[in-house]
């Protein structure tokens, strides 16, 4: 009989595609990564400002009396 074949867990999964990613985004190329891979590696939702909302912010505190 043939050995059995030994499944990944998702945390070595996970693992081996984040490596993967990190080997071929060093030599320069880029890479597009899933979003539930992204999500594994510890991507996040940008959420900090476009350009137009930090220019319209900038004078907020003079609009407000401080």
């Amino acid at each position: 009989m043939p050995d059995e074949i030994e499944l990944m867990t998702q945390e070595e999964i996970d693992q081996a595609v984040a490596n993967q990613v990190d080997r071929v985004a060093s030599a320069g190329v880029p890479v597009a990564v899933d979003p539930d891979d992204a999500e594994a590696m510890g991507a996040f939702f940008d959420d900090a400002l476009d350009l137009a909302d930090a220019l319209d912010s900038r004078f907020d505190d003079v609009a407000e009396g401080e």
